[in-house]
């Protein structure tokens, strides 16, 4: 099989049955909200072995690099890479001294977890079992999982939380040993925040966010004063960032929601979201490109967040939006060293279930706000004729 590269549409799927030629990549389109489907059948990727030092070290290789790799809103969907009789490829990888003892125990775990739903996590080129995942992996374990996530992806396997779910048992015509395939997949942790510049209603009037500190005082939607007791902050370079739209500020302009909210230029984080008719919004979900967009102008972004005694809403340029809920993702702003959850699909059953109002992801409701905003855009454009 030979070509320059190879790409999935959304919806569609590519099977691959022997390596590429060196060089070739395969990128995901996701051009439509469907996901793409990548398989590797056995054989499909390929097993260096090499001397190094007087140690025998081996490594995966299909000819390229998966580009593109989406993962779906919330936890939910997202583009696929199965790897079709992964202990066999595991085998082929593992060339430690402990090689049998490791390929019996991983072929115990990859069956175990397929009939469980267990999974296991990469992140940053460290390898664990799930939150919930009850077996262990020694040392050589992970690093060979490890050798397939770097054969698939190259050094985004380290900037991105990548997992790996054991889906499918399929019988073996030649053993009473079935077949068992892996299914990589990949998550972004939920992040919301407000830009620097935001104002925030206190007692003392409006305040840059970037100006409040720990101990002052800001006015809720019920009309209380709460302190704030933790602020988070966290500066981000666009430029290098593998998939800038998932942190990119989402732009509200003044009087898109409503008379006067905003009533100046808000800018918040994708997934911080704003109270509108008894629920909470992402920002994201209202993106029109109208009157709410994303700012590609900005290369650098500051982000703030504030926590108070418990999650509420509060006024950010005149416009009601959440507080911080600590859904284990503290540790992602600069000024806390704390650690992540690294199952962002977590960290949202986290959200919907502490938070101080419903998330509305879609539905009717959602619908609604979106017509509603929608009819603010033509009213002004009429207005202004």
């Amino acid at each position: 099989m030979a070509s320059n590269s190879y790409s999935i549409a959304s919806g569609g799927t590519l099977t691959i049955t022997q390596p590429l030629s060196l060089g070739t990549n395969i990128e995901f389109l996701n051009n439509t909200a469907s996901d793409g489907v990548l398989i590797f059948q056995n054989g499909g990727l390929g097993v260096t072995t090499t001397t190094n030092a007087g140690y025998l070290t081996t490594s995966g290789y299909f000819g390229g690099t998966v580009l593109n790799f989406q993962p779906g809103t919330y936890g939910i969907g997202g583009d696929q890479v199965t790897l079709q009789v992964v202990k066999s490829l595991f085998s082929e990888l593992d060339v430690a001294s402990t090689a049998a003892v490791d390929n019996a125990d991983f072929a115990n775990i990859a069956t175990f977890a397929a009939q469980n739903g267990d999974i296991i996590l990469i992140e940053n080129g460290t390898v664990v079992p799930g939150p919930a995942a009850p077996f262990t992996l020694d040392t050589n374990e992970a690093h060979v999982i490890d050798q397939m996530a770097q054969a698939l992806f190259g050094t985004a396997a380290n900037s991105a939380t990548l997992v790996l779910g054991f889906s499918d048992i399929r019988a073996n015509p030649n053993s009473n040993h079935p077949f068992v395939d892996a299914v990589f997949t990949t998550e972004t942790p939920v992040n919301p925040c407000f830009a620097a510049g935001t104002r925030i209603l206190t007692p003392r009037g409006e305040v840059p966010v970037e100006d409040l500190r720990e101990g002052d005082l800001v006015i809720t939607r019920e009309g209380e004063e709460r302190p704030i007791t933790w602020i988070g902050r966290r500066e981000l370079d666009l430029s290098v960032q593998l998939r800038p739209e998932t942190v990119r500020p989402v732009v509200i302009e003044p009087g898109a929601l409503a008379d006067g909210v905003p009533s100046r230029r808000l800018a918040v984080s994708p997934d911080h979201a704003l109270y509108l008719d008894g629920v909470l919004v992402p920002a994201k979900e209202l993106l029109n490109w109208s009157n709410i967009y994303q700012d590609h102008q900005v290369p650098r972004v500051t982000y703030y967040h504030l926590e108070l005694p418990c999650h509420d809403v509060l006024f950010a340029d005149s416009t009601p939006a959440e507080s911080f809920l600590d859904t284990g993702h503290r540790g992602l702003f600069d000024n806390d060293d704390g650690s992540i959850v690294t199952l962002p699909s977590a960290m949202q059953a986290r959200r919907e279930a502490e938070s101080c109002a419903p998330l509305c992801l879609g539905g009717a409701q959602l619908e609604g706000i979106r017509q509603r905003i929608a009819s603010r855009q033509i009213g002004i454009r009429l207005t202004a004729r």
